[in-house]
């Protein structure tokens, strides 16, 4: 959307919050003025512009921002155990990936990422846990919530 202030033209700056549902980003982006969108593959939680599909599916469009929150679950160092053949020294739930189920499933979800940061928008913020995303991107900026005014515990 385009508006006129003065006789000068001004752009609404456009983000898309990826891997998104429950809005709170997007509605925060909302209520700054911007032309926000959530995109997830599961329904929004809450009111606003929401895209619900692989959001690789609209990464071409003209966007100004995107904040990118790939599923960490496979992106963490979390749970390396899980990578191996097993045994295991633990129980596992029958849903739970392991061995080399588990390390396909980690090479997707890097390459999901990957092509989310090399997406063809100007600015990109992509939400990491410390984990594998390092050694294929590169170091990370790391921020803590305490920074911005949030209690530490």
């Amino acid at each position: 959307m385009e508006e006129t202030k003065g006789g000068v033209e001004v752009k609404q700056f456009r983000v898309l919050v990826s891997c998104e549902f429950s809005g709170i980003v997007r509605n925060a982006f909302s209520a700054m003025g911007c032309d926000a969108w959530s995109c997830d593959v599961i329904p929004t939680e809450s009111r606003g512009n929401h895209v619900q599909c692989d959001v690789r599916a609209v990464l071409d469009i003209n966007w100004d921002l995107m904040i990118a929150h790939p599923p960490c679950t496979l992106l963490t160092n979390s749970a390396e155990w899980a990578y191996g053949p097993g045994p295991y020294h633990q129980r596992v739930k029958p849903e739970t990936l392991v061995g080399e189920a588990r390390v396909r499933a980690r090479k997707e979800a890097i390459e999901f990422a990957k092509g989310l940061w090399a997406a063809p928008i100007p600015r990109i913020a992509l939400e990491d846990p410390i984990g594998v995303l390092t050694k294929e991107l590169g170091k990370p900026q790391i921020i803590q919530p305490h920074q911005f005014g949030a209690e530490a515990s």
